[in-house]
């Protein structure tokens, strides 16, 4: 596998972003006519586009998956369209595979793209493929903020008012479009292409109410997924396993 490090001038963020890739280590001199398979791996709150590679093992795992892996840095955005500041959920979803796909050959078709994250990177994951189930045949989601609206509820009762303004306006509502269970309920405007979800949580993370209210939502609405829990927390040690079953369950070779 090769790792290369760079940056992008992104129109939606109106700034240069750092991004990862990594590459099976052929893809210069033979790579297939129908594109590598692609998995987009979005960080967490707090870490940026090189934290998945020294906390996890995950160019080993896209290794015997011989998947190339994206890693694009979230800037603590929650991967949204922010009322003041980038526009971020269009980067992602819209920006980066463009990007990506002029540089390398990556993911050209549905049935080759992944989307994957852990905690602000799992919630935006879900975020993405439910969104665009055109775009994504599956999605991996760790520790995710699945509950986006009572979570922002604490962070605004424990006073963090001026981030969340700056991602949401004034009045600090979370929009239809932010919310996973409304997107969720709304998944028979796509029952006939519904990505395959991978959702595992820590039994001892604070988020894990949240994600077992979702995982019963997906399944009254008779979604394509796979839960597992562990006993563990919000933590890399964890998601280093997890990430490892859920290429495992999602990505067909």
């Amino acid at each position: 596998m090769a790792v290369l490090q760079g940056s992008f001038l992104s129109s939606e963020l109106g700034r240069l972003t750092p991004f990862t890739v990594i590459l099976p280590h052929d893809t210069v001199t033979n790579p297939p006519s129908q594109g590598f398979p692609v998995l987009y791996l979005l960080p967490g709150r707090t870490d940026d586009c090189h934290t998945w590679l020294y906390r996890t093992n995950i160019e080993r795992y896209a290794y015997f998956k011989q998947i190339a892996v994206v890693i694009p840095s979230g800037d603590g955005s929650f991967y949204a369209n922010m009322a003041s500041g980038g526009r971020y959920f269009s980067m992602i979803t819209k920006e980066l595979p463009e990007v990506v796909n002029h540089m390398f050959r990556l993911g050209f078709t549905r049935q080759h793209t992944y989307i994957g994250g852990a905690a602000m990177g799992g919630y935006g994951a879900l975020r993405c493929a439910l969104s665009y189930p055109e775009q994504y045949v599956g999605c991996i989601s760790l520790s995710p903020m699945a509950d986006i609206e009572d979570y922002v509820n604490k962070e605004i009762s424990a006073g963090n008012t001026a981030f969340w303004r700056g991602v949401l306006g004034d009045r600090m509502l979370v929009p239809r479009e932010m919310d996973l269970n409304s997107l969720v309920s709304e998944s028979h405007n796509y029952a006939a292409m519904q990505p395959l979800l991978y959702i595992a949580c820590g039994k001892r993370d604070e988020l894990y109410p949240s994600a077992v209210r979702f995982r019963d939502l997906l399944d009254r609405c008779q979604m394509d997924f796979i839960f597992e829990q562990a006993d563990a927390g919000h933590e890399w040690g964890f998601w280093d396993v997890a990430i490892q079953r859920g290429m495992d369950a999602v990505i067909k070779n």
